[in-house]
């Protein structure tokens, strides 16, 4: 369990050390900071209570803003899951489109992107706080093994950055390890392990308590979450019930299985004339059409190799569902056929040759079972959080504007101070 909560915490912090911004441009770090500041400096108040200073003064570090039956939730422990989600949509958009998302941005509805982040944050906090009440209602223990885990959070994470901070330095000619004993470099190593760690926290703006508390709600979560989906659990996950919920999917999800062939018209200059690409799109479906059955599945396999120009690999099949982007007429055109059958189509992209196949069950069963727990205990959640009269989580004395900016300008702080190469670069002036 320790490297479970441990591997937790990786995924979201290591970053620091790798993907820090070299100045304070958007363009060159994904936590959003537009301040153009050249000196990076960590705030004595952020270092204080980051809590306190991300929120101007409005919430601490210790502040309770939620309380469900006997679990209480700290606005640590809710500003930890909005900055989570901001660093993680900021990160996916920065390196896979290079720039980052606006918190201002309107999604066309009346709320923001900060405001998506924020509703993410509050209910995953509440969530978890109820499932961790729950866990206590229904005398669920965690093993162990588990609890010491959880019990050792901070101080088996300083100890590992501290190990991991000793290594970097030493690879990179920063430290002469023949002139620590062994006390001075432990003691190297516990410095700069907890250091690294409140640094690591204060970048998702928490604490290393609150961090703790929340980790401590969340496997308790997952504990009823296995306790009534489990064998011989009230909701337990059958064959029966997962496929009773597969039917449902694949009604209210327009599920079907198909294959193409794209005989492209994108290369053609617009208006120009596409009647070779037509026509042999026109003579590979009528050779199509000639054959049934598994011969017919076997030419398409064959006529994929030698026409298709979709990208996709010949022989195999795809899933679409009702929410997919696809060219107009193509969705439509799948969901008309019957297995076995096929059509040709004209679309902006060229001539689609389509093959329905037989629906695949097997290769959503899984997917399906995870849908259907994951919906259910949203369900439970919900009906828990009225019985313990917690329906939601409020800050309203947080002024959201001010908080992105905070976080961001502290984000980029952090990704440089903390970074190798900055040290590096320290050591050489």
């Amino acid at each position: 369990m320790k490297l479970r909560i441990l591997a937790l915490l990786l995924a979201l912090v290591l970053c620091l050390s790798a993907c820090g911004s070299t100045n304070g441009s958007s363009s060159s770090t994904p936590s959003g900071s537009t301040s153009g500041q050249t000196e990076y400096v960590i705030p004595e108040g952020a270092e204080k209570d980051v809590v306190n200073y991300l929120t101007d003064g409005a919430y601490n570090k210790d502040s309770v803003v939620a309380t469900v039956g006997d679990t209480q939730v700290t606005a640590g422990q809710v500003l930890y899951w909005i900055a989570y989600q901001q660093y993680n949509l900021n990160y996916y958009y920065y390196s896979n489109y290079g720039y980052i998302l606006d918190m201002a941005q309107d999604y066309g509805d009346g709320t923001s992107v900060g405001d998506s982040l924020y509703k993410f944050g509050v209910e995953t906090a509440l969530a978890y706080a109820v499932g961790n009440q729950k866990a206590k209602d229904m005398g669920l223990e965690l093993s162990a093994e588990d609890a010491a885990a959880l019990a050792t959070l901070t101080e088996d994470n300083e100890a590992y950055y501290g190990e991991t901070r000793w290594k970097a330095y030493v690879e990179n000619g920063l430290i002469d390890e023949k002139e620590f004993s062994d006390e001075e470099k432990a003691q190297w190593m516990a410095t700069e392990g907890k250091q690294f760690y409140n640094h690591s926290m204060m970048f998702y703006a928490t604490t290393p308590q609150a961090y703790a508390g929340l980790i401590g709600d969340y496997y308790h979560f997952a504990l009823v979450q296995e306790k009534i989906f489990g064998e011989g659990g009230e909701f337990e996950i059958t064959e029966d019930v997962v496929n009773a919920h597969l039917d449902e999917l694949i009604e209210s999800d327009g599920l079907c299985w198909a294959r193409c062939i794209l005989f492209s018209t994108m290369e053609l200059e617009k208006g120009a004339d596409d009647s070779e690409i037509k026509a042999a799109a026109e003579a590979a479906y009528a050779t199509l059409s000639a054959l049934e059955g598994e011969a017919r599945s076997e030419k398409f396999t064959v006529l994929q190799t030698q026409h298709d120009e979709s990208g996709y690999t010949a022989g195999e099949v795809q899933l679409y569902s009702n929410s997919d982007s696809l060219v107009d007429g193509y969705y439509d055109g799948v969901k008309a056929l019957k297995p076995g059958e096929i059509s040709l189509i004209h679309t902006d992209y060229g001539y689609f040759i389509l093959l329905r196949e037989e629906d695949n069950r097997e290769d959503v069963y899984d997917s399906a079972a995870d849908d259907y727990m994951s919906t259910k205990y949203d369900e439970l959640i919900a009906q828990w959080s009225k019985d313990y009269g917690v329906t939601e989580i409020t800050l309203p004395e947080l002024d959201l504007t001010g908080f992105y900016e905070r976080l961001a300008s502290l984000q980029d702080a952090l990704s440089v101070v903390d970074n190798i190469e900055t040290a590096k670069t320290e050591a050489a002036e």
